[in-house]
């Protein structure tokens, strides 16, 4: 009677992307969108980091600026507190409930694309879970990815959740009025460190409250949207 050799070992190598179906349905959206000349915003950041009052900043930027054609996906676990203060302040807005999943994938994206019907925008912002670890192991299908990093967070974060900062387009450093009462915020040693994970990071410091380094911020966004146009 033949026998397994105990001694033998085999090794299987399973190279399929796990990632694969995901990241072909994303390269598929973004370029969907692209054709439709609407710039889309993939925004990050960890819980409590600023994501709506800055998306709703930037919005009320752009609109001055004449755009007036803009939606946000809001996603969250649960809830639509989001939501609706982005549609109390006029901007198109759907809820995305994960229901528990810590991260959006393109099926989410899609579907809730979806309940916009056929409405055209300018600019798309995903305001993505608050997360720093899963967010960045998934293509939701935009142009740019812009990670938020709040003041009161402390600036180690770069330290802590690499993965996140060395693929983002841009770091945005919120709640700048803070810095008088957080000297242990190294502006320098975040810069420095971040670079070193993603050399060509565009780096923004602002507060949304005071106003400070909104008019830049909203420069650098349009901008993109003239580079997916060309």
């Amino acid at each position: 009677m033949m026998g397994c050799n105990m001694n033998e070992m085999r090794f299987l190598e399973i190279k399929q992307d796990i990632f694969g179906k995901n990241n072909d349905a994303a390269a598929a959206f973004r370029s969907a969108r692209k054709e439709d000349g609407m710039l889309y915003i993939d925004v990050m950041a960890s819980p409590g980091a600023g994501k709506t009052t800055l998306l709703l900043t930037i919005m009320a930027k752009l609109r001055e600026r004449g755009s007036q054609d803009l939606a946000v996906i809001e996603a969250d676990l649960e809830s639509d507190v989001d939501a609706l203060k982005i549609k109390e302040a006029g901007v198109d807005s759907v809820e995305l409930n994960t229901r528990g999943v810590c991260h959006v994938e393109m099926g989410m994206v899609e579907k809730a694309f979806a309940a916009f019907g056929s409405t055209s925008y300018e600019y798309l912002f995903l305001e993505n879970i608050g997360n720093l670890v899963c967010s960045a192991d998934f293509d939701t299908g935009a142009h740019v990815r812009v990670m938020l990093l709040s003041v009161p967070e402390g600036w180690d974060k770069v330290m802590k959740y690499p993965p996140m900062f060395s693929i983002v387009d841009a770091l945005v450093v919120t709640k700048c009025d803070y810095l008088p009462l957080n000297p242990d915020f190294d502006m320098n040693a975040l810069k420095k460190q971040a670079r070193v994970l993603n050399p060509d990071l565009a780096i923004f410091a602002v507060s949304a409250r005071t106003g400070e380094g909104m008019d830049e911020l909203t420069d650098w966004i349009c901008a993109q949207r003239q580079c997916i146009l060309r």
